[in-house]
This record gives structure tokens, C-alpha cells and sequence, in this order.
């Protein structure tokens, strides 16, 4: 029986990621969940958020904007639209688009304008939420570097 998980995060335009991995932990539209190994069959939307996953001591995030999330034999797949490994988001890009989608949103009036920004709003702060945990994570790493020294 395997320990690990395969995790594949795939969206039209490519494989972002598969890797072997501890567990993952992803926000669905109900709520959040933690898949580990020998997790039970299930298929799951996907909210618009950050996913982690963890191997080892290590815990990497990629935004994923919405999706489906399956859990088969010790296989988690991720189907998304758009998907961005924490560590590849340029953080100056990801806090534009944010603020820009919000300086928008106080312009609308039309209901479907408004969706559409909020969406918008909601993207953005993924990838800021993703790129702010691979800034942290390489924080505790220096500190702990420095300690060691």
C-alpha cells in the first residue's frame, strides 16, 4: 500500500504539476477538505483558492481558480481552467490585478458586471494568498539558515 499520493493539477493548456506528495489540502465550494492516503473515492468543485500540498517537512501552494477535484486509488487530479504554481505568480502582477479589480467593482452597476468583478477580486487574492505563503515559507527558511550559522 502506498504512503503517498500522486497529485496531477491539469488545466487545458498543460500539466502544471504531478508529483508524489503526503497530502493535499484544497478549499471545495462546501468547504475545506484534506485528501492523505487511502482517502475514499470523491469528486468535489473546487471554490477559487489556494491548494497546498505537503511532502515532507515541505508545503508548496498553487492557486487554482475553481475546478474539479477527484480522489481515486491514492491519485488526486485537479481539473482547472487555471492553475499557477505559488512559487511562478509575480507577486507586483498578482496585487495589480487585485487592486485594479477592485477599483473596477465600484464602477458597476449591472448585476452581471459585478459578478464578473467579484470573480475577478476573488482570482487576484488566490494568487496574492499563494505567493504570500512561498514568501513566508522562504522567510522561515532564512531565519532558520541564520540559526544554523
Amino acid at each position: 500500500m502506498a504512503d503517498t499520493l500522486t497529485l496531477k493539477i491539469i488545466t487545458p493548456d498543460a500539466v502544471v504539476l504531478e508529483a508524489q506528495v503526503d497530502s493535499v489540502t484544497a478549499t471545495a465550494i462546501d468547504g475545506q477538505l484534506q485528501i492523505l492516503p487511502h482517502h475514499i473515492p470523491l469528486v468535489t468543485a473546487l471554490a477559487i483558492d489556494v491548494l497546498h500540498y505537503r511532502t515532507g517537512k515541505t508545503e508548496e501552494t498553487v492557486a487554482v481558480l475553481g475546478g474539479l477535484l477527484e480522489v481515486g486509488e491514492n491519485v488526486v487530479t485537479v481539473l482547472s481552467d487555471t492553475a499557477e504554481l505559488g512559487h511562478e505568480i509575480n507577486e507586483a502582477q498578482a496585487h495589480e490585478a487585485m487592486a485594479k479589480a477592485a477599483a473596477e467593482k465600484t464602477t458597476k452597476l449591472d448585476k452581471m458586471e459585478t459578478y464578473e468583478t467579484e470573480m475577478a477580486i476573488s482570482k487576484a487574492m488566490a494568487r496574492v494568498r499563494a505567493v504570500e505563503h512561498v514568501k513566508r515559507r522562504r522567510g522561515l527558511h532564512a531565519s532558520h539558515s541564520n540559526l544554523n550559522n
